[in-house]
């Protein structure tokens, strides 16, 4: 009878040591699963925040490239202005020697004194 209970006592032994063991793979089945969870969660909010990077990034790339071609535009149209003011400047110089000249004629004196 004392080899049957023995036998008895260590089923019992090895059957709570199987149920420990079964409960210690769930036990760390469980936490790495919570863990890769855990990454996963983190990653995502990294993606969303880079996408929402990228985007106000794009927006402030176009904006910048709208104010380039309007600055261009803008510097062409005083850059023309310019050119038609130094004609305008030119022009007028010319008219103010020619009535220089006719007054005080090419010696600088008055004309017909």
């Amino acid at each position: 009878m004392n080899n049957k209970l023995i036998a008895l006592i260590l089923m019992g032994v090895s059957l709570n040591a199987a149920a420990d063991s079964i409960e210690d793979n769930l036990m760390n089945a469980r936490s790495a699963y919570r863990a890769a969870l855990k990454q996963q969660t983190g990653n995502d909010s990294k993606i969303i925040s880079l996408q929402s990077d990228l985007e106000d990034a794009q927006y402030r790339l176009q904006k910048a490239q709208a104010d380039i071609v309007r600055l261009q535009g803008e510097l062409q149209a005083a850059m023309n202005v310019k050119s038609q003011q130094a004609e305008t400047l030119k022009q007028a110089g010319q008219q103010l020697d020619a009535a220089w000249g006719a007054v005080y004629g090419p010696g600088g004196t008055k004309a017909g004194r």
